[in-house]
């Protein structure tokens, strides 16, 4: 329980890391460790660096933590995540700068558990957020600036300190086509493939039926990205065309809508469906995806509120969809009102970015924009 246990030392550790400036990390960089010629001093240099650069990412966001309004801070998730953050510094700053493979080895261990400790931040935080809201109001929390604010810098901090833990990580088990967990050569066509998989899976879990997806373009076209990235960002724009068209084609299929159903529904298949159209588009700077669906759109006053955490048109997930660990894999159609918002800073976190262009009536084109030259630093938040 470091909470309790923060003496004054720790408190004045965590005040100087937090006053200490934040380094970018561009991807150009993280692959040229992966490069080097000589890697175990390569490997040395990068664990020297995140000894120095993680404690003061983390810093900034305990402080923040403990110092949230409308008494966000004594939640019961938000307390839990602070105590993880807590007990993450504490186990880095107590570590001994790394001079030699067998210390750089020790090092990463330390660097593993932290990974497997931050599993479950995401849907903990949406938790807390989730109680604040049931406390003093949807509209309070949707209108809240600082809320909006905070979290775009936590989730974006979490994202960046993720990729640093990952890929130095996985740069102890190599793998072919890959530097760490950034592919060399990532097939944003092929990843689009596999995201319509996924999404129809889980579409068809929650419906029944799946509409169908024509990927198109420049799908053999390749960029350094990574994976699992461009997989979350392509999964949660897939699954939010696929409801809008379901739901609006086959209303009788949305949630509660069982009293709608008479005698002569007829269960439709994908093909009743009008389909969806995702286009790859390889451009000199940016790769370009864009997903068109006809599910009626979303109004123009509303359009904003997409990029708002919390903010969702659909039913609250079960409980036991928010103790989902990791990430997406196992995430329900909808219901948490962050997928948007994360997707969002994934992409612009290697210097891309997501918009959304809606037609009232018709349909919705979202827009994935995709950084190709690799030099962007990280976004870091304050």
């Amino acid at each position: 329980m470091i909470s309790r246990r923060f003496c004054s030392v720790m408190r004045q550790q965590l005040q100087l890391f937090c006053e200490r400036r934040q380094r970018g990390i561009t991807l150009a960089e993280m692959l040229a460790v992966g490069h080097a010629e000589d890697m175990e001093q390569s490997l040395l240099e990068n664990a020297q660096m995140l000894h120095a650069e993680l404690p003061v990412r983390l810093s900034r966001r305990i402080v923040e933590l403990q110092k949230m309004p409308y008494g966000l801070s004594e939640l019961p998730p938000v307390k839990k995540v602070q105590k993880w953050y807590e007990k993450s510094f504490h186990d880095l700053i107590s570590q001994r700068v790394p001079q030699n493979a067998e210390q750089e080895l020790i090092f990463t261990h330390c660097l593993e558990k932290i990974l497997r400790r931050h599993n479950s931040v995401v849907p903990t935080m949406s938790q807390g957020i989730l109680m604040l809201k049931e406390e003093i109001g949807s509209d309070s929390v949707h209108q809240c600036p600082f809320l909006q604010d905070f979290l775009d810098r936590f989730f974006m901090s979490r994202i960046g300190v993720r990729m640093l833990l990952s890929q130095h990580v996985a740069l102890h088990e190599p793998a072919p086509g890959f530097v760490g967990i950034l592919g060399e050569a990532v097939c944003p066509g092929e990843e689009a493939k596999g995201a319509v998989l996924h999404a129809s899976q889980i579409c068809e879990a929650k419906y029944g039926v799946a509409p169908n997806v024509v990927v198109k373009g420049d799908v053999r076209e390749k960029i350094s990205y990574v994976p699992g990235h461009l997989h979350h960002m392509l999964h949660e724009l897939l699954k939010n065309a696929m409801r809008a068209v379901v739901e609006t084609h086959a209303p009788q299929l949305a949630p509660n809508a069982s009293a709608n159903f008479s005698p002569s529904f007829s269960f439709p298949d994908s093909d009743d469906l009008p389909e969806i159209e995702l286009t790859v588009a390889a451009g000199e700077s940016d790769f370009h995806i864009r997903i068109s669906d006809q599910g009626g759109g979303i109004p123009r006053d509303q359009l904003s509120n997409i990029w708002n955490y919390m903010y969702t048109t659909a039913e609250r997930p079960k409980e036991a969809d928010m103790d989902m660990k990791g990430g997406i894999r196992n995430a329900p159609m909808a219901g948490f009102g962050y997928g948007l918002p994360l997707s969002k800073l994934y992409a612009r976190y290697f210097g891309g970015d997501i918009d959304v262009v809606s037609m009232e009536g018709y349909g919705t084109h979202a827009y994935l924009y995709l950084s190709r030259l690799g030099n962007t630093k990280e976004p870091l938040p304050n």
